[in-house]
C-alpha cells in the first residue's frame, strides 16, 4: 500500500510539472509570436522559418501551418496531465486511463504524419500551388516508437478486459 501512495505522490508532482512546462512553453511561444523579428522559436528543420524570412511564405500562411502543431501540443499536455491526475487518485488500470493512453498515442501518430508532411505544405504555400520542391524525412526510430506504443495500448486494453472478466466471476 505504501508503494501505491508513493506512486500517487510522484504522479501528483509529474502532473503539476507537465502543467507548468506546458504553460511555460505556451507563454514562450506566445511571447515569440508578439516579439518583432524574433528567431529563437522554430519548428522542424527551419525550412518554414527560412521561407517566411525570404518572403516566400506569408506570416499568416505560416501561422496556419503551425496552428495544428500548437493544437496537438495543447491536447497532449491536457491528456498527459489527465493521465497523471488519474494516477494521483490511485486509478491505474481504469477506463479513463485507457482513454488517456489512446488519446496520447493517436496524438503522437497524428503529430508524426503532420510533421512528416509539413515541408510539403510549406513548399506548397511558397510555390502558390506550382511545382513543389520538398524533401520528406522519415524517422524510422519514431515510426518504430509509434508501432510499439500502439502495441502497448492494445495489450493494456486486452489485459484490462481480461481483468474485468475475471472480476465478474469472483
Amino acid at each position: 500500500m505504501a508503494s501505491s501512495k508513493r506512486i500517487q505522490g510522484i504522479s501528483k508532482v509529474f502532473r503539476y510539472l507537465v502543467i507548468a512546462v506546458g504553460l511555460t512553453i505556451t507563454a514562450a511561444v506566445g511571447l515569440a509570436i508578439i516579439t518583432e523579428g524574433q528567431s529563437w522559436v522554430t519548428l522542424g528543420d527551419d525550412q518554414l522559418a527560412a521561407q517566411v524570412e525570404a518572403g516566400e511564405v506569408s506570416t499568416t500562411a505560416a501561422s496556419l501551418l503551425v496552428a495544428p502543431v500548437a493544437v496537438l501540443f495543447l491536447l497532449g499536455v491536457y491528456w498527459l496531465q489527465r493521465l497523471f491526475g488519474a494516477y494521483q487518485m490511485g486509478r491505474f488500470f481504469t477506463d479513463d486511463v485507457m482513454v488517456c493512453y489512446l488519446w496520447l498515442v493517436w496524438l503522437k501518430v497524428i503529430s508524426f504524419f503532420y510533421n512528416l508532411l509539413l515541408p510539403v505544405f510549406a513548399s506548397l504555400a511558397a510555390s502558390g500551388g506550382d511545382e513543389v520542391d520538398a524533401a520528406l524525412t522519415l524517422d524510422l526510430g519514431t515510426l518504430t516508437e509509434l508501432m510499439v506504443l500502439l502495441l502497448i495500448v492494445h495489450i493494456l486494453k486486452r489485459a484490462q478486459g481480461i481483468k474485468e472478466e475475471n472480476e465478474s466471476f469472483v
